[in-house]
């Protein structure tokens, strides 16, 4: 009897053990150190597309403004997102960028961020010895169980904000995702790794041929005409980002499986006094997409991080709590054993020939 009681104890001990791991995968393991940006974060996408308009630096320095002007060049870029390092629930990422223009490097960069690993938010309360960008909103990618809302979205280049606004649900290379857009009217150009690709300063016969190209309006040509003596020599240029996004999310990830974007960059002046910016012409009117591999690679690791999730947060928790209560129905029905009886002595009966 001892026995037996002992052998439920264990069991219902064992099965209540395995109920409350259920609860902990689901609800503590799986919130908490799953579904967030994973520390091992190593992905790089391909993009490829074309420079409608290329402002070629070199030829602008030799002040052959003519020959500057490239156009329809086959452009690509890798883009590389890494958690370098984290702390709890604080990751700092690296973005890193490179384009080429057939087949010639024309911008490299590499920003750092701070960022919640859960809500992929850029983040000010970070170690001290992280050197980050002072970002705000969603930098390298969205948050999981993304939601169709508008986000707030970084812009390295110009160092300000733009709203990412929730579109349509779309199939995506057999995934269901979230089609984001983002559109950002002209801004100036601010980041001091973007503007080292682009000639700081021209000539001022150089801006000149500006005129006489035909890049700019009859009325604007002669009010250039007449400010380009008050600007010095050589000039200093400023540059303004234009640019219309869309962006195709895995909503239980926050992958981002596509990206189309469309950007134009113009070179410009500021005018003495009132600071007013002057567009003159563009220096790159670009057009590009993720490849189709990339695609397909952000497709399967969508999938594969569901797939994660699912097992972790659902499937192991079900097997757990479904095999915790069998074990515990199963030492429940075991019986007690009653002790057993000692047969009585058989009565003594008389000798057969009494």
């Amino acid at each position: 009897m001892r026995t037996n009681t002992v052998l439920r104890g264990i069991g219902v001990v064992l099965g209540l053990a395995l109920i409350a791991g259920a609860f902990v995968l689901a609800y503590v393991i799986t919130p908490d150190y799953v579904k967030r940006l994973p520390d091992d974060t190593d992905v790089t996408r391909s993009y490829t597309g074309t420079f409608k308009t290329l402002i070629d630096a070199q030829e602008v320095a030799k002040g052959n403004l003519a020959a500057a002007i490239k156009r329809d060049v086959p452009m690509a870029v890798e883009r590389t997102v890494k958690t370098e390092k984290t702390s709890g629930d604080k990751a700092l990422v690296s973005d890193s960028r490179s384009t080429t223009a057939a087949g010639n490097p024309v911008e490299k960069t590499d920003w750092k961020y701070a960022v919640d690993r859960k809500t992929l938010e850029a983040i000010a309360d970070h170690p001290a010895d992280w050197e980050v960008v002072d970002a705000q909103g969603l930098t390298v990618s969205w948050p999981l169980d993304a939601k169709k809302k508008t986000y707030t979205g970084w812009r390295p280049e110009t160092q300000t904000t733009t709203p990412l606004t929730y579109a349509r649900t779309e199939s995506k290379s057999g995934v269901s995702t979230y089609v984001y857009e983002a559109k950002l009217p002209p801004t100036r150009i601010t980041d001091s790794q973007v503007l080292a690709s682009l000639p700081p300063a021209v000539p001022q016969s150089t801006l000149a041929l500006v005129a006489r190209l035909g890049t700019l309006p009859p009325e604007a040509a002669q009010q250039f005409a007449a400010l380009l003596p008050t600007l010095g020599d050589p000039v200093p240029l400023a540059y303004t980002l234009e640019s219309s996004d869309t962006f195709w999310i895995h909503a239980e990830t926050g992958i981002v499986v596509d990206t189309q974007r469309t950007q134009k960059r113009v070179a410009g002046v500021i005018t003495p006094g009132t600071g007013a910016f002057v567009p003159l012409l563009p220096v790159s009117d670009v057009s590009y997409q993720q490849t189709p591999k990339s695609v397909e690679d952000a497709a399967d690791d969508a999938e594969d991080a569901h797939d994660g999730i699912m097992l972790v947060g659902t499937i192991l928790p079900i097997v757990l709590g479904v095999v915790g209560a069998l074990v515990i129905a199963a030492s429940l029905l075991i019986r007690r054993r009653r002790p057993r009886e000692t047969p009585a002595p058989p009565a003594n009966t008389p000798p057969a020939n009494a």
